[in-house]
């Protein structure tokens, strides 16, 4: 009797201590599950962190010309820095479809190939391209982009006047050209060609013996060069209709030279002769308003 309590007993405590045992392994197993539920969760972030990321930087790469290898990428910049440059040297305006042309299948890349190229034209040669803009006086609110770039020279007029630079004959040229232009300028953005062979004449520009030899083969050549612009005019004057051919700024002028910049030189053109109120009696003539100076 007493072995049949005994046995009972030890059959209670092993059934009790077998169910407390499946109970703490159902609790580790659900623990376990809930783990392993927030570990795959964890995973899924992971992977779409990483996709965002890799989609970002592909996105940064693109904008950086760096989806195509560096190599590659520096070789677009020199071809189109080199079109730029040939174009400037054989007297011809770039067009937009001649960069694209150099890009070839990576036109997709224009505006930041295009960004690095102004960088190095800005940094090496002392340039930059300008887009011109459609026929017209400077500040003309008619004025369109035309998709044709040309280069500028943005060197300081310091370096520019300084010693450093050997110019030649190309100083004598600048001279002659801020003549014209001054004479342009000071009647409001045209003159015509009779009136400037008058100025030509008495500045001895017409005499055989002229350091610029023949005139008309200079205007012709600063016309090629877009620093000139020729039209040809029908009027009426007191002998009746006349054809009459007047001369404005060219594209190229309206970009690199500045309208104050003449003032400027035509006050250095009088010295110490110069009227007190020469620089306003030209900014009145040539039609400047004060903020545009400014």
């Amino acid at each position: 009797m007493a072995d049949r309590r005994r046995r009972v007993v030890i059959d209670d405590d092993e059934n009790y201590t077998s169910k407390a045992s499946n109970k703490r392994g159902a609790s580790t197993n659900g623990q376990s599950s809930g783990s392993l539920k927030r570990t795959m969760r964890d995973d899924d972030s992971d992977q779409d962190s990483d996709h965002q990321a890799s989609a970002s930087s592909r996105s940064a790469g693109l904008r950086n010309g760096a989806d195509i290898p560096p190599e590659d990428f520096e070789r677009l910049v020199k071809d189109v820095v080199r079109l730029a440059i040939f174009t400037s040297h054989s007297e011809q305006a770039l067009k937009r479809e001649d960069i694209k042309n150099v890009l070839n299948d990576h036109t997709r890349l224009f505006d930041v190939v295009i960004q690095k190229a102004q960088e190095r034209l800005r940094d090496v040669f002392g340039m930059e391209m300008v887009e011109l803009s459609t026929k017209g006086r400077t500040k003309n609110a008619n004025e369109k982009g035309t998709k044709t770039y040309m280069l500028k020279n943005i060197l300081p007029v310091d370096l520019i006047t300084a010693d450093v630079i050997d110019w030649g004959q190309e100083l004598e040229d600048i001279g002659l050209l801020m003549v014209i232009l001054s004479l342009i300028m000071v009647r409001q953005g045209a003159i015509y060609e009779s009136a400037l062979m008058s100025h030509f004449r008495r500045l001895l520009l017409l005499e055989d013996n002229s350091p610029f030899g023949d005139i008309h083969k200079k205007l012709d050549i600063l016309i090629r060069k877009r620093y000139l612009e020729k039209f040809k005019l029908e009027h009426m004057d007191d002998s009746g209709e006349k054809v009459e051919m007047e001369y404005r700024w060219g594209a190229r002028a309206r970009i690199e030279v500045p309208e104050m910049n003449v003032v400027k030189f035509i006050q250095e053109v009088f010295g110490r002769e110069a009227p007190l109120e020469l620089e306003s009696s030209i900014m009145k003539a040539a039609g400047i308003k004060a903020k545009d100076a400014a």
